[in-house]
């Protein structure tokens, strides 16, 4: 509103001496009028390596000048408390504006890994922001349970509607059918896929988003760096869950082996014997290289409780050990045991599914669940009980690999593990659990996601070989494994196995 100033004029011939005035304020109210309002600035998280809660940058110009690829911004309505400063894709009333609330108050009181990243890609189109309201309505309809299908909420199922309906006339029409607002939506929609663990619709949704993405030139062809990342985090979810080779190719910026460094002399050590122990397994060096580097980067950052809120930086990091991963091709076991390849292609799968495992279990620890993990635990058991497989060909990586799997499992559940990795510690001449565990410890292995597990572990493996020197009860024959597994770890093949597996003797 334009203020006014009064001049008194007490004789005509004063208007012309009080005219420079008038003139002066005048053509100040027009120059602010002729002035274009300064846009408002939103306030952001800048996330890069190392920092979870990452501050605001303190200068503009150095924020533009800092990589896109590793530092990402995105609107900050958990730190300020205030969401009016959004600019919001849908004109919003105030149910809406409710949902919006909502979202930010569950936000600081749980923490779901990408929540904020995705939120500003939730404001930048209308459909994306449609299934972003949907899942805020699923969630304030069953606060602090498990997600479920839109179908548990009639809130929910209106707004993912809406953004269906969106999709769908978008596809049809040739100038919007690969704009990326589409490929953010669609995006929504395997996100929400794969996080309810529904992985047959998660593959149609995910054959839908790569034809998009092609047809816009690629991933590295989308100009929002985290929808990149997000991209490629999703296809990894399902290629672990799958065990598929993932859509999409490692994006720019993900943290590789040459980034992060890679400090595992042991593992560097038995790598290079097994050309000579067990040259089926070259293949997999790369793979198992990439996950030493992982862990080996965790485990200089995993004292810091902030890094596990870092989800930027675990999405890059995990990315190329998974893709190394899951990128190997299949190896058909031989039907003959005393064929040369026989015991290394039962150890290299054997490796794969224990290096799954294990980043599974890191990403359970990061907050992000893992449906993956009960598949590729079912798998390893399969495999380790492969009838003549010579568990000492490289009896390090075996024992590994043992390790691993059996600290996800609980006991008694794990007594199959227990009687493989006791066999493996006779070929190396171990006596202890602790000597075990130590071995381990030196391949691969992120003590964060340990917790006490190994002792435990430990324990149950000093009890089988303590009961294992017990004079015989009679002098009838008595299978020692199903004996001890019974007598120390609680099983019996009534209530333990469950017609899984039966147990042999060595």
């Amino acid at each position: 509103m334009a203020g006014f100033e009064f001049v008194n004029v007490a004789r005509p011939g004063d208007v012309k001496q009080h005219s420079t005035q008038i003139r002066r304020h005048v053509m100040k109210d027009i120059g602010k009028a002729r002035r274009k309002p300064r846009p408002k600035k939103h306030k952001h998280i800048i996330l890069g390596e190392g920092d979870a809660d990452a501050e605001s940058a303190k200068n503009d110009d150095d924020e533009e000048r800092r990589d896109a690829t590793r530092v990402l911004a995105r609107p900050n309505p958990q730190r300020d408390g205030s969401i009016s400063m959004m600019d919001f894709p849908i004109d919003m009333d105030e149910e809406r504006m409710g949902l919006v609330r909502f979202m930010v108050e569950e936000a600081r009181a749980c923490y779901r890994p990408f929540r904020f990243p995705w939120l500003s890609m939730g404001l930048s189109d209308p459909a994306s922001w449609h299934i972003t309201l949907a899942n805020a309505a699923l969630y304030r309809t069953n606060p602090g349970m498990k997600k479920t299908e839109f179908a548990a909420s009639s809130e929910a199922v209106k707004w993912y509607t809406m953004s269906l309906t969106s999709v769908t006339k978008r596809l049809a029409d040739p100038t919007t059918s690969d704009s990326e607002g589409l490929v953010i939506a669609v995006t929504g929609f395997v996100c929400h896929d794969s996080s309810i663990g529904n992985f047959d619709r998660f593959r149609v949704h995910m054959d839908g988003l790569k034809r998009i993405v092609e047809k816009r030139g690629g991933l590295e062809a989308l100009s929002n760096p985290f929808l990149r990342l997000m991209i490629s985090w999703l296809d990894i979810s399902g290629a672990t869950y799958l065990n598929a080779k993932p859509y999409f190719n490692v994006p720019e910026g993900s943290l590789r082996e040459t980034d992060v460094g890679n400090n595992s002399p042991y593992l560097e050590q038995l790598l290079a014997s097994w050309d000579a122990n067990c040259s089926s397994l070259g293949d997999i060096m790369s793979a198992m290289k990439a996950t030493a580097a992982v862990a080996n980067y965790i485990n200089r950052r995993s004292d810091d409780t902030s890094f596990w809120r870092d989800d930027l930086t675990m999405g890059r990091l995990l990315g190329p050990a998974f893709h190394e991963i899951l990128s190997l091709e299949g190896r058909a076991l031989p039907s003959d045991p005393a064929d040369p390849q026989y015991s290394g292609t039962a150890a290299r799968e054997a490796f794969r599914r224990a290096a799954l495992v294990l980043l599974a279990a890191v990403k359970i620890r990061m907050g992000a669940g893992a449906f993956e993990m009960r598949r590729h635990l079912d798998a390893f058991r399969q495999i380790s009980q492969l009838p003549l497989v010579d568990w000492g060909a490289v009896p390090e990586l075996n024992l590994w690999a043992h390790v691993v799997a059996a600290l996800q499992e609980d006991s008694p559940g794990r007594a199959w593990h227990v009687l493989t990795i006791v066999g493996i510690m006779a070929s190396m001449g171990l006596q202890t659990g602790a000597q075990a565990l130590e071995i381990a410890r030196g391949v691969i292995w992120v003590d964060a996601v340990d917790r006490g597990k190994s002792e435990l572990l430990c324990d149950e493996i000093d009890n089988y070989l303590k009961a294992s020197v017990s004079p015989p009860q009679d002098d009838g024959f008595v299978d020692p494994q199903l004996d001890l597994v019974a007598a120390e770890l609680g099983l019996s093949p009534e209530n333990g196995n469950n017609g899984d597996h039966s147990v042999s003797v060595y």
